[in-house]
Protein backbone atom coordinates (compact mmCIF):
# COMPACT_ATOMS: atom_id res chain seq x y z
CA UNK A 1 0.00 0.00 0.00
CA UNK A 2 1.33 3.29 -0.63
CA UNK A 3 1.80 6.14 1.54
CA UNK A 4 -0.92 8.34 -0.01
CA UNK A 5 -3.04 5.65 0.23
CA UNK A 6 -2.87 4.71 3.67
CA UNK A 7 -3.08 8.44 4.87
CA UNK A 8 -6.50 8.23 3.03
CA UNK A 9 -7.49 5.24 4.50
CA UNK A 10 -6.39 5.89 7.62
CA UNK A 11 -8.57 9.11 7.53
CA UNK A 12 -11.58 7.57 6.06
CA UNK A 13 -11.12 5.34 9.52
CA UNK A 14 -10.87 8.23 11.43
CA UNK A 15 -13.75 10.06 9.73
CA UNK A 16 -15.89 7.36 10.33
CA UNK A 17 -14.92 5.80 13.66
CA UNK A 18 -15.96 9.94 14.91
CA UNK A 19 -18.66 11.29 13.31
CA UNK A 20 -20.72 7.20 13.21
CA UNK A 21 -22.22 5.63 15.50
CA UNK A 22 -20.64 1.61 15.80
CA UNK A 23 -22.40 0.08 17.83
CA UNK A 24 -24.94 -1.99 14.88
CA UNK A 25 -23.43 -0.62 12.40
CA UNK A 26 -23.37 -3.55 10.02
CA UNK A 27 -22.59 -3.39 6.57
CA UNK A 28 -22.95 0.04 6.95
CA UNK A 29 -19.57 1.74 7.57
CA UNK A 30 -17.88 -0.84 4.83
CA UNK A 31 -20.14 0.33 2.95
CA UNK A 32 -19.58 3.80 2.80
CA UNK A 33 -15.88 2.94 2.88
CA UNK A 34 -16.22 0.45 -0.62
CA UNK A 35 -18.55 3.72 -1.67
CA UNK A 36 -16.26 6.68 -0.77
CA UNK A 37 -13.45 4.84 -2.51
CA UNK A 38 -14.85 3.69 -5.81
CA UNK A 39 -15.87 7.56 -5.98
CA UNK A 40 -12.17 8.61 -5.80
CA UNK A 41 -11.59 5.79 -8.55
CA UNK A 42 -10.39 2.47 -6.32
CA UNK A 43 -11.94 -0.76 -5.94
CA UNK A 44 -12.20 -1.60 -2.02
CA UNK A 45 -14.54 -4.21 -1.97
CA UNK A 46 -16.82 -4.94 0.91
CA UNK A 47 -16.26 -8.35 2.32
CA UNK A 48 -18.64 -10.67 4.23
CA UNK A 49 -16.55 -13.05 6.67
CA UNK A 50 -15.69 -14.08 10.51
CA UNK A 51 -13.71 -12.08 12.50
CA UNK A 52 -11.64 -14.38 15.12
CA UNK A 53 -10.20 -13.21 18.26
CA UNK A 54 -7.88 -15.63 20.44
CA UNK A 55 -8.85 -14.52 24.25
CA UNK A 56 -6.31 -16.76 25.74
CA UNK A 57 -4.04 -19.66 24.90
CA UNK A 58 -6.88 -22.26 24.55
CA UNK A 59 -10.03 -19.83 23.62
CA UNK A 60 -11.29 -18.11 20.43
CA UNK A 61 -13.73 -16.29 19.94
CA UNK A 62 -15.34 -15.48 16.41
CA UNK A 63 -17.83 -12.74 15.34
CA UNK A 64 -19.87 -12.23 11.99
CA UNK A 65 -18.56 -9.27 10.63
CA UNK A 66 -18.34 -6.86 7.56
CA UNK A 67 -14.92 -5.45 6.77
CA UNK A 68 -13.26 -3.89 3.23
CA UNK A 69 -10.11 -5.49 1.48
CA UNK A 70 -7.41 -3.42 -0.62
CA UNK A 71 -5.05 -5.11 -2.52
CA UNK A 72 -4.85 -7.65 0.21
CA UNK A 73 -4.76 -5.60 3.00
CA UNK A 74 -7.80 -5.62 5.77
CA UNK A 75 -9.29 -1.89 6.03
CA UNK A 76 -11.88 -2.69 9.03
CA UNK A 77 -12.90 1.02 10.71
CA UNK A 78 -15.72 -0.88 13.03
CA UNK A 79 -14.00 -3.51 14.73
CA UNK A 80 -13.68 -1.41 18.05
CA UNK A 81 -17.75 -2.05 17.73
CA UNK A 82 -16.93 -5.28 19.44
CA UNK A 83 -14.95 -3.86 22.43
CA UNK A 84 -17.82 -1.37 23.38
CA UNK A 85 -20.31 -4.83 23.36
CA UNK A 86 -17.83 -7.19 25.08
CA UNK A 87 -16.14 -5.11 27.71
CA UNK A 88 -14.66 -7.56 29.22
CA UNK A 89 -12.21 -8.08 26.22
CA UNK A 90 -12.69 -4.53 24.99
CA UNK A 91 -9.06 -4.04 25.49
CA UNK A 92 -8.40 -7.24 22.60
CA UNK A 93 -9.94 -5.12 19.63
CA UNK A 94 -7.92 -2.17 18.41
CA UNK A 95 -10.10 1.45 17.30
CA UNK A 96 -9.88 0.28 13.73
CA UNK A 97 -7.64 -1.70 11.07
CA UNK A 98 -5.21 -0.80 8.39
CA UNK A 99 -2.93 -3.72 6.86
CA UNK A 100 -1.13 -4.63 10.53
CA UNK A 101 -3.47 -6.82 11.81
CA UNK A 102 -2.53 -8.12 15.64
CA UNK A 103 -1.28 -11.41 16.34
CA UNK A 104 -4.33 -12.34 18.30
CA UNK A 105 -6.92 -11.68 15.60
CA UNK A 106 -7.53 -13.14 12.06
CA UNK A 107 -10.18 -12.39 9.47
CA UNK A 108 -11.72 -15.20 7.60
CA UNK A 109 -13.45 -14.00 4.02
CA UNK A 110 -16.84 -15.98 3.22
CA UNK A 111 -17.86 -13.57 0.44
CA UNK A 112 -17.68 -10.23 -1.21
CA UNK A 113 -20.71 -8.00 -0.73
CA UNK A 114 -22.21 -7.32 -4.01
CA UNK A 115 -23.04 -3.20 -4.41
CA UNK A 116 -26.41 -4.30 -5.46
CA UNK A 117 -26.96 -5.33 -1.77
CA UNK A 118 -25.63 -2.27 -0.11
CA UNK A 119 -27.25 0.48 1.07
CA UNK A 120 -26.50 3.02 -1.68
CA UNK A 121 -25.04 6.64 -0.45
CA UNK A 122 -25.92 9.65 -2.68
CA UNK A 123 -23.46 11.11 -4.48
CA UNK A 124 -23.91 14.35 -3.09
CA UNK A 125 -23.32 12.66 0.69
CA UNK A 126 -20.09 10.94 -1.10
CA UNK A 127 -18.36 14.34 -2.56
CA UNK A 128 -18.95 15.82 1.12
CA UNK A 129 -17.87 13.45 3.00
CA UNK A 130 -14.85 12.71 0.95
CA UNK A 131 -13.77 16.55 0.35
CA UNK A 132 -14.09 16.43 4.81
CA UNK A 133 -12.14 13.73 4.57
CA UNK A 134 -9.28 14.96 2.35
CA UNK A 135 -9.04 18.84 3.47
CA UNK A 136 -8.78 17.76 6.60
CA UNK A 137 -6.14 16.47 8.86
CA UNK A 138 -7.85 14.14 10.95
CA UNK A 139 -6.94 13.75 14.77
CA UNK A 140 -6.57 10.31 16.26
CA UNK A 141 -9.43 8.64 17.37
CA UNK A 142 -9.07 7.50 21.06
CA UNK A 143 -11.25 4.74 22.71
CA UNK A 144 -15.17 5.53 23.68
CA UNK A 145 -18.05 4.26 25.44
CA UNK A 146 -21.52 3.47 24.38
CA UNK A 147 -22.34 6.27 25.88
CA UNK A 148 -20.20 8.36 23.60
CA UNK A 149 -20.41 6.54 20.78
CA UNK A 150 -25.30 6.51 21.14
CA UNK A 151 -24.17 10.74 21.06
CA UNK A 152 -22.74 10.23 17.08
CA UNK A 153 -25.04 10.74 14.24
CA UNK A 154 -26.73 7.34 12.91
CA UNK A 155 -25.41 6.11 9.32
CA UNK A 156 -28.12 5.01 8.37
CA UNK A 157 -30.38 8.28 8.46
CA UNK A 158 -27.35 10.02 6.48
CA UNK A 159 -27.62 8.99 3.05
Amino acid sequence: MRKNEKILFENICKYCIGKYTLLSSGPLIPSLICQLCKYADMDVPVIRGILRVQINENYIRSFAHCFNIYNGSIIDASIYEYALTNKAIGHLFPIYILDNIPPHIDYIMQEELVVDSQVKFSEQFLKNSLEKIQNNNLEFVKRFTLIEDSKKENLFYCH
